[in-house]
């Protein structure tokens, strides 16, 4: 793996993890690599959370399973992340968070942090504390850190500015003064780049791709796409609601599109299940629609705040009957940008569902990203002015039947969730049952031209591949580089359905194909298989509710590799 340092934050819900990390990662940024996520329980209280930082002099969007650094905010902090320690990790806390039975295997250091915070003036500046001290430890610029200091507690008067400040400078001096300093490397020519979440980037899309309504019901982690468009809304010209439940979610989104908008849904696998009859409905209709499914594990509720790649199948196959969809899944960070944007051109040029399918773990992440370039096109819209003899579903030579939006034109726009005729009226007849039924599928012949390839890396000869999808992009891309003579070509898909025609000529030459997922069957192996009728010949798959870390990962492929 690239050689890289990992610090991992445990505490409570409401001990301030959150403003640590957001605090590390944009002064580190500054000066070197950064890539960090989240580990939530799912209980509010009485459950810890992790925060893993990892800190390299090359680019990454991957964790590493070992830890280098611990820091524990309250006296149970430890218990989870045993077995992620080796005998080079150091735990930092109180010195009676200390305590635990098996702390005489590891390093560990007793700081007073709320002594330290007294001192500055208030026991509540004890995180910029534990800010400095591993600042210090890092022998990072404190001007970084104090300028995002001094921004973050502005508006609180210069009292309270002042007061982490001198917060910061004890914890930093106190973290340089450690003999365990552990300094970060800085990559040649690096230039600072600016942080980006997998929520960042979906909201970021969103409003590229023209968004202007939202409906959704709140399920984690689909939820923060809905708070962050919110916080926006004004902004944007975005109407966001929150409705009653899933199932009048999609109905207002389709609603929504029919009156002109570009409306957008989010939720989770369970929320989603709710949906399915009204993606039918988009489907019949040929009303478009862009919904974002954040996986978590399941059935049921599952393990509702970790995270996998389980709700594939899910979303390529929800609602009754047969209709064209398109699902996207980002893999990159930036890629949610593209993606998301994407959605909302494809789902209006196509008139259809689009589903942007991430998962837990990729909307958590922060990591520094290249400049995007927001593409104007994704803006275009194909809606029509319609005529006096306007038919909804006119059976038009080019495949799609012009639409139209009450309101705009002299026409009557006329939508049914029957089979109907060109008119939008009720039929019974088996001919044009045909016909209309054959102009929907037809779409998917249509959106080949559109069809986004996979990303490739590797190997040129395509005898060996590597296939993954999603959020598994960053550990993999990781192995790819550490790994240059490993004979494998990776293909990542960010289409997943329907996987593009051409690379069922890819799959017919390859002596072994591998699949790596973050779900228990394989469901995009399975895709795969069904799709172009070829063997995989080997699934790699993870389901306890982790991401893959590139340490596991590593092994994992290097043994595949020698077998």
């Amino acid at each position: 793996m690239q050689e890289s340092i990992t610090i991992v934050l445990s505490g409570e819900a409401g001990q301030g993890l959150q403003t640590v990390e957001e605090f590390l990662i944009e002064s580190l940024s500054q000066e070197t690599y950064v890539f960090s996520s989240k580990e939530v329980m799912s209980r509010v209280r009485g459950g810890n959370n992790s925060v893993e930082i990892r800190i390299s002099e090359h680019p990454i969007q991957a964790l590493r399973y070992t830890i280098d650094r611990l820091f524990l905010f309250n006296d149970h902090a430890i218990e989870r992340l045993l077995p992620r320690l080796t005998s080079q990790t150091v735990i930092y806390g109180e010195a009676s968070f200390l305590t635990h039975e098996r702390l005489g295997e590891y390093q560990s250091v007793a700081v007073g942090f709320k002594e330290l915070a007294k001192k500055a003036g208030n026991r509540l500046f004890e995180n910029t504390v534990i800010f400095g001290y591993i600042t210090g430890l890092l022998l990072a610029s404190p001007d970084n850190a104090k300028v995002l200091i001094q921004k973050r507690f502005s508006k609180r008067g210069e009292e309270i500015v002042n007061g982490n400040l001198t917060a910061f400078d004890l914890g930093y001096e106190a973290g340089k003064n450690d003999p365990r300093v552990i300094p970060i490397k800085h990559p040649i020519d690096f230039k600072p780049k600016p942080i980006l979440s997998g929520n960042d980037a979906l909201s970021i899309g969103a409003i590229a791709g023209g968004v202007n309504y939202v409906s959704a019901y709140p399920m984690s982690p689909g939820t923060s796409l809905m708070t962050l468009l919110e916080a926006r809304s004004d902004e944007f010209g975005i109407l966001v609601e929150q409705a009653e439940d899933e199932i009048a979610a999609l109905n207002m989104v389709l609603g929504a599109w029919y009156a002109g908008a570009r409306a957008l849904t989010t939720t989770s696998g369970g929320g989603f299940a709710l949906m399915t009859e009204a993606v039918s409905l988009s489907g019949m209709t040929e009303t478009p629609a862009v919904i974002h499914v954040a996986q978590r594990p399941g059935p049921a509720t599952g393990l509702p705040t970790r995270t996998e790649q389980a709700d594939l199948n899910l979303v390529v196959y929800a609602g009754h009957g047969e209709f064209p969809r398109l699902v996207y899944a980002p893999g990159r960070l930036e890629d949610g940008v593209e993606l998301m944007s994407r959605a909302f051109y494809m789902a209006d040029k196509y008139q259809i569902p689009v589903f942007i399918l991430s998962d837990q773990y990729w909307l958590e992440s922060m990591a520094q990203h290249e400049p995007i370039t927001l593409n104007p096109r994704y803006l275009e819209t194909f809606v029509h002015e319609t005529k006096e003899d306007y038919k909804r579903y006119t059976l038009d030579p080019s495949g799609l039947s012009p639409r139209g939006i009450p309101g705009w034109g002299k026409g009557f726009v006329k939508v049914d969730s029957d089979e109907h005729d060109e008119e939008g009226m009720i039929t019974e007849s088996f001919d044009m049952r045909v016909k209309m039924h054959e102009k929907r599928l037809n779409k998917v012949k249509l959106m080949e031209k559109d069809a986004l390839l996979p990303l490739r890396s590797g190997s040129d000869l395509d005898e060996h591949l590597l296939i993954s999808w999603g959020s598994t992009y960053g550990v993999i891309r990781e192995f790819m580089e550490i790994h240059p003579d490993s004979g494998l070509t990776h293909y990542h898909f960010l289409q997943v359905n329907p996987i593009p025609e051409s690379f069922g000529s890819v799959l017919a030459k390859a002596k072994s194909i591998t699949v790596i997922e973050n779900n228990a069957s394989g469901q995009f192996a399975d895709q795969l298989q069904m799709r172009f009728a070829v063997k995989v010949t080997k699934r790699i798959l993870k389901y306890n509710g982790e991401p893959y870390h590139i340490d596991e990962l590593n092994q994992i492929l290097e043994e595949n590799t020698h077998e």
